[in-house]
């Protein structure tokens, strides 16, 4: 019943826009031909479905496989990711499903900045996750938004009301909880999610701050920053020797050769661009609600498909840390949402099912993508793909 309320919530927002994204409107004249508003809410059901599976899924296919498969070659992850998606992004924009404005070489130049963050951010990230399960590493994670805060306060000169720092003192709380239970702990890998934080959030205001300068949308600076970290990342991948490490060990060891670890590491190579394009996809074709409650049903699936994966021992204590993290994260999502809705209100001239100056994938989660993939759609307005 919820589902089928956000949904319907989602068709009439869809419906009331002026401008529609070219697969949305594609979709929307073969609905109108048909006349059914089961095919609307089909199509709307897929795009949300597709926004928590691409979310959901990504930091499980990057753990399985760093742990599940032990290929321990985070840049060559990272190499595999960027390659995808400046793919991808220049086949949409070659066939005018996206639109991509060009920038001068010294607006591209400062998107250098951001580049090596974003290197920095995921080169961690996928280190952190090869030692923390993935409750802990989502629980953690998670925490990151204290550091945006604290960058955002002295660089954007921007506050948070009492009742969001009361929910991140929670998520606080609950994360240490979960940490004194956690019978797998490992100093080394609790120390690189820590630091993957800080990473976080200066790579997330970083995002921010050049969105401002070169004026583009979400998935326009998602390529060229992407661009403008392929070959830094290549360089890296080569002079350091884990590329050919990499093939080496691929060509020595027989599971690496089987066609699931292909599959994982073709998933793993999508999740940065899918996380990205069916976040954007999503709120243009549904509301900033929907995508909000949608990010938080992951969170909470991501939490309890953990349990039962790769190095997680239960005990009472750390379930209990976990529970409290995810009820003060979802509290987070939900006053985020309704601060940013109001604001949008008081703005002239704009539709009040989104927050403004806010993309919803805020709310939904602290830490954008996980730190696993490249999480730049989360923190700008919306692409409209043509």
């Amino acid at each position: 019943g919820a589902w089928a309320g956000w949904i319907d919530d989602a068709a009439g927002v869809r419906a009331r826009r002026g401008s529609m994204s070219r697969v949305a409107g594609m979709w929307e004249k073969i609905r109108v031909a048909r006349g059914g508003a089961a095919d609307s809410r089909l199509y709307v059901t897929f795009v949300v479905v597709s926004y928590a599976l691409s979310s959901l899924g990504g930091v499980f296919v990057n753990k399985a496989c760093l742990s599940g498969f032990k290929f321990g070659f985070p840049i060559t992850l990272m190499l595999c990711q960027l390659v995808f998606s400046v793919s991808a992004l220049s086949l949409l924009r070659a066939f005018n499903y996206l639109e991509i404005p060009r920038r001068s070489l010294r607006e591209m130049v400062f998107l250098l900045y951001p580049a090596v963050l974003l290197i920095l951010n995921v080169t961690v990230g996928l280190l952190a996750l090869k030692h923390v399960n993935i409750p802990m590493f989502s629980a953690f994670r998670r925490l990151s938004v204290i550091n945006v805060m604290i960058l955002e306060y002295y660089i954007l000169g921007r506050t948070s009301s009492p009742r969001v720092l009361l929910c991140v003192f929670g998520m606080v709380c609950g994360s240490v909880i979960a940490a004194i239970g956690d019978l797998t702990f490992d100093p080394l890998g609790y120390a690189l999610v820590f630091v993957n934080n800080f990473i976080t959030a200066g790579n997330l205001v970083a995002i921010k701050k050049a969105s401002q300068v070169v004026r583009l949308e979400a998935l326009a600076l998602f390529y060229y920053v992407s661009l403008a970290a392929l070959p830094i990342v290549f360089t890296v991948s080569i002079t350091s020797g884990e590329l050919v490490e990499a093939l080496h060990v691929v060509q020595a060891r027989p599971d690496l050769q089987s066609l699931w670890f292909l599959l994982a590491l073709m998933l793993s190579s999508a999740s940065a661009f899918s996380v990205n394009f069916f976040t954007n996809l999503c709120t243009t074709v549904t509301s900033a609600l929907t995508t909000a409650i949608t990010g938080q049903t992951k969170n909470i699936l991501q939490t309890l498909l953990g349990i039962f994966t790769w190095g997680y021992r239960v005990s009472f204590l750390n379930l209990l840390g976990l529970f409290v993290a995810l009820i003060s994260s979802s509290s987070f999502a939900y006053i985020k949402f309704q601060e940013s809705a109001a604001a949008k209100v008081a703005q002239p001239g704009t539709p009040p099912s989104e927050p403004a100056n806010e993309h919803p994938a805020n709310a939904q989660d602290p830490a954008g993508s996980q730190g696993t993939s490249v999480p730049l759609a989360a923190e700008l307005p919306t692409h409209r793909v043509r």
